[in-house]
């Protein structure tokens, strides 16, 4: 009796041990899924170019010894999977071929663990994903793309291109760039394949452009290039053709035809010529002090000019015997007649007595360059003094003047009680209007008194005076005073009463020279002025009737009016230039060509 309960002991002991060998925590022996949660299931990724689906958790039976696992439900139709048993309860599932993401990117089933005795666990879902790889580069929908386009515009779209994919995941399937491959052509395209032109193209320079397009996807798989042409039509542009972009001049070349294929293109528009008018103008205002002189000094070009030599030059380079000048700053240029520059605060010179005679006769000239302009931050009513003289004491009496005041050009001259005339009203300021005063140009001034009769010369060419230009003010003359001398200055005008400089000059100067006694002689100063580079005008036998033909005293404006397009075309061609220096200035000169031309339209109605 005994004996029987310790065998039954044992036995009993036996099958506990080999239960619990094989659950581990489940003495009950039920064979489950190891799973936290049935519902939660089980999710697998599959590459498409491999076979072996990665799953979470692992697949693994517990509870009982387990010899299979089963695929029980296919939730769509298909499970092309295979569960392999692997040992310790555990299995892998595979594919039983390669999928294709592009065809169907997931699947659903359900399985089950089978243990040896054949009892089945509960069924568990696994969602498995096809993992894309990127197997496919991107192809355009279109296998080229023509487009035309005008020429001389800008297009914000001339054409879209557009690629797909055949990736099944954005990352892969989804386009992300495009670009151009061919160099050198002025066009971008976006991201969203929209070409456009970077600048306005030209029918002369490509009637056809051709581009080499690529897309790529997400990944950076490239496609095959696909061709765009972009063919540019022609259009017609009213204005001048063939007129060349640069001219070169070299030294002794002499007359050089400045268009000589110069044609007029009204695009056959439906219209009669009323009028033309064309206008040439030589831009030189970089040059020197205006244009190409010859650099001799102030003292050669008056001799070259045949000047009178007994003009006094205020204003000559310093050196020995003209040191007044020492202070001033020049442009330190090479032209021979030196350039002087005037701050408006501080820039100014005193004449010495010796140098010229402080009283001016009743006859005299003051000729003198100068570039002027006004500052936006300066009272218009303020002073600039050219020349002065005044008491050099005691007094601020101005005995005369040249000055700029609000973009005119004033000569002060007050009469003195020694000259006779006793209290009589005379005229004492020239008030003159000039657009050159304020233009920031050089331009040669020359004033010729034989008083009470005042000339203006500017460029060279006689001022004409109009009914208030100049405007003339008449004032008594000075009273005599006694012990009181004058100071004459250049750039400013002496306060004797404050003893300092006042009313000073903002600009440039050069050449300012007096002539006592003697008025100079207009042809002189033309030839100051001349420039020896210029417009050749056309011969004047070219010109048909209806035609007119006007220049500028400089030779640096020439302008062509009427109602013949064909002989304003012929004109044009025979319009030159020509620098008679022997070394011209090297640098650029602008041309600018305005034309206007008046249409009147056909009478389309019967």
């Amino acid at each position: 009796m005994i004996w029987k309960h310790l065998l039954f002991a044992a036995f009993f002991g036996y099958a506990a041990s080999s239960i619990n060998g094989t659950t581990g925590t489940f003495p009950n022996g039920v064979l489950r899924l190891d799973l936290d949660s049935l519902e939660s299931g089980y999710h697998g990724l599959v590459k498409e170019n491999e076979t072996l689906v990665e799953v979470t958790p692992k697949i693994r039976g517990i509870g009982a010894d387990v010899c299979s696992f089963r695929i029980v439900n296919k939730h769509h139709g298909e499970a092309p999977f295979e569960i392999i048993l692997k040992g310790e309860n555990e299995a892998e599932l595979r594919a039983r071929r390669v999928l294709n993401c592009e065809k169907r990117k997931n699947y659903k089933f359900d399985i089950a663990a089978v243990s040896c005795l054949g009892e089945q666990s509960d069924n568990a879902t696994v969602h498995i994903t096809v993992v894309d790889i990127n197997e496919y580069a991107p192809a355009f929908l279109d296998p080229s793309y023509v487009r035309q386009v005008d020429e001389g515009r800008l297009y914000q779209d001339i054409v879209r291109v557009e690629a797909s994919d055949r990736d099944c995941t954005p990352k892969f399937g989804d386009i992300c760039k495009y670009e151009i491959l061919t160099s050198d052509q002025p066009f971008t395209i976006d991201n969203e394949g929209v070409i456009r032109n970077t600048e306005p193209l030209d029918y002369e320079r490509s009637h056809n452009h051709i581009l080499s397009v690529v897309a790529y996807d997400c990944g950076m798989k490239q496609s095959v290039p696909v061709m765009v042409t972009i063919k540019v039509n022609r259009i017609c542009k009213l204005g001048w053709k063939g007129n060349p972009e640069r001219i070169d001049y070299a030294p002794g070349q002499g007359r050089e035809d400045l268009f000589p294929t110069a044609q007029l293109k009204l695009c056959d528009v439906p219209c009669n010529v009323r009028s033309v008018q064309a206008k040439l103008t030589l831009a030189t205002s970089h040059i020197g002090k205006g244009c190409d002189r010859d650099t001799y000094s102030v003292q050669s070009q008056r001799k070259l000019c045949g000047a009178s030599s007994d003009s006094v030059d205020l204003l000559p380079s310093p050196g020995p015997g003209t040191e007044w000048t020492k202070g001033l700053a020049t442009d330190e240029g090479h032209e021979g007649d030196q350039m002087f520059e005037f701050d408006g605060t501080s820039s100014a010179a005193a004449i010495p007595t010796e140098i010229l005679n402080h009283g001016l006769a009743r006859t005299f000239t003051i000729s003198m360059w100068m570039k002027h302009k006004p500052y936006p931050d300066m009272d218009k009513h303020v002073k600039e003094h050219i020349l002065c003289s005044a008491d050099d004491h005691k007094m601020n009496r101005h005995h005369y003047a040249l000055f700029v005041r609000n973009c005119r050009l004033i000569l002060l001259l007050r009469r003195d009680f020694s000259e006779g005339e006793l209290n009589i009203f005379r005229p004492a300021e020239w008030r003159y209007k000039l657009t050159q005063v304020c233009d920031n140009e050089w331009h040669h001034y020359a004033i010729l008194v034989r008083f009470p009769d005042v000339q203006l010369y500017v460029d060279g060419t006689l001022f004409k005076n109009e009914k208030k230009n100049p405007e003339v003010i008449d004032d008594w003359p000075l009273h005599p005073t006694k012990g009181i001398n004058t100071t004459l200055t250049v750039g400013a005008c002496w306060q004797g009463s404050e003893n300092k400089m006042k009313h000073h000059l903002r600009g440039y100067m050069a050449g300012l020279s007096v002539l006592l006694n003697k008025l100079e002689k207009p042809q002189v100063l033309s030839c100051l002025h001349k420039c020896k580079e210029s417009l050749e005008v056309p011969a004047m036998e070219l010109l048909e009737p209806g035609m007119e033909l006007l220049t500028n005293s400089d030779l640096t404006e020439l302008s062509i009016e009427g109602d013949n397009k064909t002989n304003l075309e012929v004109l044009v061609r025979k319009i030159g230039y020509i620098n008679a220096r022997e070394y011209p200035t090297p640098g650029r000169r602008n041309l600018h060509l305005i034309t206007t031309v008046t249409l009147v339209l056909y009478n389309v109605f019967s």
